[in-house]
């Protein structure tokens, strides 16, 4: 597509904290005391704000931390949740599960992180490693003392034991798909949907625990990258995805199919994108989200690369936006950067003007600081023509598309008195 040329965006005019606190201000009813209490006292945006008694500020002792177990423990996104746990200064690992193939291993034994260059830099205690792998069962969690839930399970296992967790107590933030279109289920992504957030004080009431849904990997990219266009009004959204052989899982991909190849069919993948996002990006009204009505039209590769997620985006809008306007929304895209949560990338959006950028090779690791690594989306070759707008972005397919995303929306809900 021919167009204009790029410009580098002008300053912002409204960030996207200042978002989040017009956005809590507009549902202070719905939400904890604590966040009321954090509200009452009127932050100053400019030089930056926390919440109610500084808790955020420091890092938990060791006996503070509040203990979590993650599900699913020997498939990849569960390894990664638990080199992100390592350390993690809010949450303690207290128990890993699994199939009954992988009871009574160690942590260490099934040690797939190593394929996953980018993680090594995060160092696991041989506490961890030396941590048994137990069975997954409703009354194992119980007995492990955790109040946080990370699950890793395939949707179909996870669809019943997240039920019973919930009903148990439990605060569950899940990578799985089982609940996600569940009508009292936010899919979160904090930098977008945290308005949904009320919705867990829906689910507390009901059941005693909650369900926290994280989206499908690509969306996750998708969604932060068209949250600040929508002042332009989204008409229609054409998304070509080009997707790594990790977000298969560990066993969902023979090497013989994919090895030199490319398949042009992923199942379940364009349903989830045609779903989620709408739901994501959509507005809380009482006690269900109303989604957005714009279209979406995907179509999904398996590429032969170990990790990344690339998108060719295609925007449709009901009124026609300069590319300098496009540009500049786009830059609004900060995250919670004064939050401070570990896990918060600053800022979460990053603009590349390099033509051909970005490239797995090159920005699959975006994000600060450190914890935060894999966080940030990279979007670049931004083009328009008329009223529609083209660009690439790269997701983390592991990190930002799945436990990270997932760790992230469990810190704000930390920080915002959600998990009392």
């Amino acid at each position: 597509m021919s167009g204009k040329s790029q410009k580098k965006p002008a300053r912002n005019k409204l960030s996207l904290q200042e978002c989040f606190v017009n956005e809590l201000q507009a549902n202070r009813s719905e939400f904890p005391a604590s966040s009321k209490n954090f509200l009452k006292e009127k932050p100053d945006l400019e030089e930056g704000f926390s919440f109610p008694g500084q808790l955020f500020s420091r890092k938990f002792r060791k006996g503070q931390k509040i203990p979590v177990a993650v599900l699913g423990a020997s498939g990849l996104v569960g390894q990664v949740f638990i080199q992100l746990l390592s350390d993690h200064p809010f949450f303690e690992l207290v128990l890993a599960t699994a199939t009954s193939e992988n009871e009574g291993k160690k942590i260490g034994d099934l040690d797939l992180i190593h394929k996953i260059s980018g993680l090594t830099a995060i160092e696991v205690p041989q506490t961890i490693k030396n941590m048994p792998i137990r069975k997954t069962s409703l009354n194992t969690i119980k007995e492990s003392g955790a109040r946080i839930i990370f699950c890793a399970l395939p949707a179909g296992e996870a669809s019943t034991i997240e039920t019973e967790l919930r009903q148990a107590g439990f605060f569950i933030f899940t990578n799985a798909s089982a609940h996600r279109m569940d009508r009292d289920v936010p899919i979160l992504i904090p930098e977008v949907s945290f308005s949904h957030l009320p919705l867990l004080l829906i689910q507390k009431k009901k059941y005693g625990g909650f369900i926290a849904a994280g989206s499908n990997c690509c969306v996750a990219g998708l969604s932060l990258a068209l949250k600040p266009l929508m002042e332009f009004g989204l008409k229609r959204v054409r998304v070509t995805t080009f997707q790594s052989i990790s977000g298969a899982g560990r066993k969902g991909l023979p090497a013989l199919d994919i090895s030199g190849n490319l398949i042009p069919f992923i199942e379940q993948e364009e349903e989830k994108i045609i779903r989620e996002t709408p739901k994501i990006l959509g507005f809380l009204h009482q006690s269900s989200i109303i989604p957005q009505s714009f279209e979406v039209h995907p179509a999904c590769v398996r590429v032969p690369i170990l990790q990344g997620h690339l998108l060719d985006v295609e925007i449709d809008f009901q009124r026609e936006p300069s590319l300098n306007e496009v540009l500049e929304a786009l830059g609004q895209q900060q995250g919670l950067v004064r939050l401070r949560l570990p896990s918060a990338p600053q800022p979460a959006l990053i603009l590349r003007f390099e033509p051909d950028r970005p490239q797995p090779a090159s920005d699959l690791w975006a994000g600060h600081p450190q914890r935060a690594r894999g966080m940030a989306v990279s979007l670049g070759r931004v083009r328009q023509l008329n009223s529609t707008v083209r660009f690439f972005l790269l997701t983390n397919n592991l990190i930002r598309g799945a436990a990270g995303n997932c760790l992230l929306a469990a810190e704000l809900a930390l920080a915002l008195g959600y998990l009392t």
